[in-house]
């Protein structure tokens, strides 16, 4: 039997996501539970910034549960697409072949 639990996001941190500290307390909580299967309801969350989605999205995809989202409002859900295609993007400038000069 797979252990599941849903939490509902606003209630624990805000319906205000903003900065990314709380995000990386609200995983450390979620590593902690013994349930495999986590469902994140955003229900009632009304905005949410460009860091705590990058951060959500980074501690999601390290995570060793299972994570899903239900009730995303379609401005959490854009802002979720804006960090996924940014980071598919290719750099302009390759730090690693770029030469110093000092004049």
């Amino acid at each position: 039997m797979t252990l599941s639990s849903k939490i509902e996001i606003a209630k624990i941190i805000s319906e205000n996501l903003a900065l990314r500290d709380l995000v990386s307390n609200f995983f450390d909580d979620l590593e902690k539970m013994k349930e495999k299967q986590i469902t994140i309801d955003f229900k009632k969350v009304k905005s949410i910034s460009r860091s705590f989605a990058q951060e959500y999205l980074t501690r999601k995809n390290t995570s060793k549960k299972d994570i899903n989202e239900a009730n995303v409002p379609e401005n959490v859900e854009k802002m979720f697409e804006i960090i996924n295609e940014t980071e598919k993007r290719t750099p302009l400038i390759d730090l690693k072949t770029v030469k110093i000069i000092c004049v």
